[in-house]
């Protein structure tokens, strides 16, 4: 699953955090989205930066491990079921 975040971001990337990871349907599938993204974020692989005021999520081709050291930091993200359900668009 987490090569299939990273083939994935690899065509769309950059790419809006929120239009990436979120499924409208279901919200155990948004979360579980999150959850392999983290991986791709944690291998260094994929990057989250903010672009006019939102999360962009970007595929990285390759770091050497300098630059590795230097993109490998992470942050928690929370969604709770009440965000998922109030900020989808109708």
């Amino acid at each position: 699953m987490v090569s299939l975040v990273a083939d994935l971001l690899r065509r769309n990337s950059p790419i809006n955090l929120f239009e990436f990871v979120i499924n409208p349907q279901s919200f155990g599938q948004t979360i579980e989205n999150i959850f392999y993204l983290s991986f791709s974020v944690q291998l260094a692989r994929a990057k989250i930066t903010i672009e006019n005021g939102l999360p962009v999520v970007t595929f990285i081709d390759t770091l050497d491990e300098r630059e590795q050291a230097l993109e490998n930091k992470q942050c928690v993200l929370e969604m709770t079921m009440y965000q998922y359900e109030v900020c989808l668009p109708i």
